[in-house]
């Protein structure tokens, strides 16, 4: 990383399209949206319609998925690290702990919100910064033009790398 760059939390986003229109929405957000309007309804003494009208937008299914795919982008990042960087932490609890600013939109308060070299260094990454002038940058770049070629002119909407391969989807 060099001083300017930034991580992110894991938090998938999901598309949803209303119309002509498509808006990106945090997983994390949509869920506890869901839970927030459920548990208001159960302690309501009076007027239930606003959050029954309210939770005629959701589907009880969808939110199942949507928990599914927020756990299974957890475990995949928690997997990764303890099969590289954190290879020497045997219990994936203790990983999921480190690394909780990164799997915890609570923590960062927002999606879009940056994790800077020093925050993720004391979550016990192996982080090295680098100036951005540096050959390193060129190749990173590279990289990254090729996935957003990729994701921009194929029907893959997540690609998952490692070491030894890649997977599209």
């Amino acid at each position: 990383m060099d001083s300017t760059s930034e991580l992110g939390p894991v938090d998938p986003q999901i598309g949803i399209t209303q119309g002509d229109s498509t808006k990106v929405y945090s997983v994390f957000n949509l869920i506890r949206s869901y839970e927030q309007l459920f548990q208001g309804a159960i302690r309501e003494k009076g007027n239930l319609a606003p959050y029954l009208q309210q939770l005629g937008n959701y589907d009880a299914r969808d939110i199942e998925e949507l928990r599914s795919a927020l756990e299974l982008s957890k475990d995949i990042s928690v997997r990764a690290l303890k099969s590289g960087m954190m290879s020497e932490i045997k219990q994936e609890d203790t990983i999921r702990k480190k690394i909780e600013v990164f799997l915890t939109p609570e923590k960062s308060k927002s999606h879009g919100r940056a994790i800077y070299a020093k925050e993720a260094k004391e979550c016990g990454l192996n982080i090295e910064t680098k100036p951005l002038k540096n050959e390193t940058w060129s190749k990173i770049y590279e990289l990254y033009y090729r996935i957003n070629n990729l994701l921009n002119t194929t029907p893959v909407s997540k690609l998952i790398e490692s070491k030894d391969s890649v997977f599209g989807y």
